[in-house]
């Protein structure tokens, strides 16, 4: 009975607990932002090409089903699943050309 209680007051209270904290980084983050607008440009302009990159890669999925024995699993999750995927590969290949390039034009300068 005790457990029963512990647990049922534990999770209402971790979700006030991550909303909180998810409200104290979205705040700061913002008065981060209006007291550095130009940095707060490059940040927009950050998310702006991670967009794109999530939707050409949403692009590029297909809209089925995905089914293994017994369990389907719903075209729109498929989708988000395999476009966070491709997303991965893609900032992965990106990372590594970026060192790539940084090293060699190390030695050109």
């Amino acid at each position: 009975m005790l457990e029963t209680i512990s647990v049922s007051f534990a999770i209402p209270l971790a979700y006030i607990a991550i909303g909180l904290a998810i409200l104290g980084v979205v705040g700061f983050s913002l008065l981060q932002m209006l007291q550095d607008l130009k940095g707060a440009k490059t940040a927009f302009i950050g998310i702006g090409i991670a967009a794109a990159v999530f939707l050409l890669c949403f692009l590029l999925t297909d809209n089925r089903d995905f089914i293994i024995k017994d369990i389907t699993v719903a075209a729109g999750t498929m989708r988000f699943v395999e476009a966070a995927i491709y997303m991965f590969y893609m900032l992965l290949i990106g990372a590594v050309l970026a060192i790539c390039f940084s090293s060699v034009s190390r030695y050109f300068k």
